[in-house]
């Protein structure tokens, strides 16, 4: 009966001391604390992976002119930000002409607008590889966008302060949207 008890003893031990310990995220959180105080800490760039997708969509219709506006900032040179909208023209199954018409504000920044597929990735730096796109446009001046597709899809349009704003710097922007017939 000793036996018994001395080994359920023991069990019961054994198993309460598994259970007693750090939890991975006090682990982590210790470690960035430590980290911290010897100064090795290490940041990552934030990229568009780690950015929610838009919440804007504009749907385009025929024979509709759709609006919409947003604000930009100048990501620095050679470096890409964009504030993204999706322009839906998956009610154009033939396709057509995107015309884009965009009023930049009278904000510091100069912008730069491109437009790219759906599934594109988006460049954090670099000369962009959009579908079409209208660059280094003046604070207070209007820029457009045309661009010809064959079937209905969804498109991103993207708006950023151009190379030549200081990073940082802001605007303010309105764009016109419709799909005209090819």
């Amino acid at each position: 009966m000793q036996r018994v008890a001395l080994t359920s003893l023991c069990i019961v031990l054994l198993i309460g001391s598994t259970g007693y310990g750090q939890s991975l995220a006090d682990a982590a959180r210790a470690n960035r604390k430590q980290k911290a105080q010897n100064g090795n800490t290490f940041t990552k760039p934030i990229t568009d992976d780690d950015v929610a997708p838009p919440t804007v969509t504009i749907r385009l219709a025929p024979g509709v002119t759709s609006t919409g506006d947003g604000m930009l900032v100048a990501p620095g040179r050679w470096k890409h930000g964009y504030s993204t909208t999706y322009l839906d023209a998956t009610r154009f199954p033939d396709g057509g002409v995107l015309h884009i018409e965009i009023t930049l504000g009278d904000g510091p920044a100069e912008a730069s607008f491109d437009v790219y597929s759906q599934g594109a990735r988006l460049p954090s730096g670099g000369f962009p590889n959009s579908l079409a796109g209208a660059h280094d446009v003046k604070s207070g001046s209007t820029a457009k966008i045309d661009y010809r597709f064959d079937h209905g899809t969804t498109f991103r349009f993207g708006a950023e302060g151009s190379w030549n704003a200081k990073a940082g710097d802001t605007n303010t922007y309105n764009i016109t949207v419709s799909v005209r017939d090819r």
